[in-house]
């Protein structure tokens, strides 16, 4: 009898893991079960291997790319390159993404960056190089100048003539399907004052 028992727990313990295995992959596949796919327009580029977009508009060129690794948020890999004579900059918490005609403005990225956990490092999808070559190669070759970009009090980020920086935007949207639209609304010229405002359109499928 004894026996019996060890047998129909050991037999219990194994089911028990069995099905924590299947819930754990079930939730996996639940929180990765959307795809971020770019709307064509005449006026922008659809990188083919990332789904991102690319365009130039006063000589200001703007990457945007789907984080398809971010399983929590839709998250937003954006490149800005700076070909004006001038420095140029943007506020992060100004980007918006709009859905449903609501407007819904980027998480903060200490409170994201924490909710992703401590392994978490924003990168861009190592195809976007492959990408960027066939577009515009010589994007691949700008350098990011850290040292020179600076963040004032009012959040600003500052661009120098010739460079690039890369943002990472992360929204709370995950339970939504509708199409959403990616709005950086303000890039500043320093030394003209002129806004250069650029707008990306999205569809969301089901995998």
């Amino acid at each position: 009898m004894s026996n019996y028992l060890k047998e129909v727990d050991t037999v219990s313990k194994i089911w028990a893991v069995l099905l924590i295995s299947i819930m754990i992959v079930g939730c996996g596949s639940l929180s990765g079960s959307r795809n971020i796919i770019p709307v064509p327009d005449e006026n922008i580029t659809v990188l083919k291997r990332t789904k991102g977009v690319a365009v130039e508009k006063n000589n200001i060129i703007v990457i945007v790319v789907p984080l398809k690794e971010v399983k929590e948020f839709d998250g937003f890999g954006i490149i800005i390159v700076n070909k004006t004579p001038n420095w140029i900059s943007i506020r992060r918490e100004e980007c918006m993404l709009v859905q449903d005609g609501k407007v819904i403005y980027p998480l903060d990225q200490d409170k994201a960056l924490a909710r992703l956990g401590a392994g978490y490092k924003p990168k861009m999808p190592s195809e976007l190089n492959a990408d960027i070559y066939e577009w515009r190669r010589e994007v691949n070759t700008i350098k990011s100048r850290a040292s020179t970009k600076v963040v004032d009090e009012d959040k600003k980020i500052s661009i120098i003539t010739g460079s690039k920086e890369t943002l990472y935007l992360y929204f709370n949207t995950q339970g939504n399907t509708s199409p959403i639209q990616i709005i950086l609304p303000n890039i500043f010229n320093e030394s003209t004052k002129e806004k250069t405002s650029f707008s990306f359109r999205f569809e969301i499928t089901k995998k």
